[in-house]
């Protein structure tokens, strides 16, 4: 038996990667893992209301692909625009591979301000209170460690649900089904 992991911000729901290539990084992982299938949106805008490095960021285009490893959801993500953002300093530093992980917390605040009382800086936040939260911080103390806050309410449920059952009905034998988000 395993030891649990005692997190203070509960269980990991999504491992998120930055790609070069949306296609060619859903490909591989096909290839190597066997992972399928994979619900792709592209040109999307999801970060509404966006503060990048606590300046109000601009349009972010992206194009993301998700799939399901057991419980936990992988993303892709591919910007395809040039705006400035934690993906686009991840290109900037020809870094391509995991990018941070996602926990969904129901008491927003408190886990935010956890994180920054705990060697944590804001790297971007978007949404606004009664609506659906969400924070990237970075680890001062664990180089590389980029951990998204969402707060999980009414929004941001049926957004993760959505998404895993669409793939629970896709047919497997189809690596990609497009997806709107």
């Amino acid at each position: 038996m395993l030891p649990a992991l005692n997190a203070v911000f509960g269980p990991i729901r999504q491992i998120a990667y930055v790609v070069a290539d949306i296609d060619q990084a859903i490909e591989s992982w096909h290839a190597q893992m066997g992972i399928t299938p994979f619900a792709v949106a592209r040109n999307c805008k999801p970060l509404q209301g966006c503060r990048y490095r606590n300046e109000v960021a601009g349009e972010i285009v992206l194009n993301m692909a998700f799939a399901y490893i057991g419980d936990v959801q992988l993303e892709l993500i591919e910007q395809v625009n040039t705006t400035p953002s934690m993906y686009q300093e991840a290109a900037k530093r020809d870094y391509w591979g995991a990018h941070h992980y996602a926990v969904c917390v129901e008491d927003f605040d408190t886990a935010y301000q956890h994180a920054m009382s705990n060697g944590f800086t804001a790297v971007m936040n978007a949404g606004a209170p009664g609506y659906a939260q969400m924070a990237y911080v970075e680890s001062e103390l664990v180089p590389g460690l980029m951990l998204e806050i969402i707060e999980w309410n009414d929004l941001t449920r049926p957004y993760f649900n959505g998404i895993a059952a669409f793939l629970a009905e896709a047919d497997p034998g189809i690596l990609k089904h497009t997806y709107k988000l």
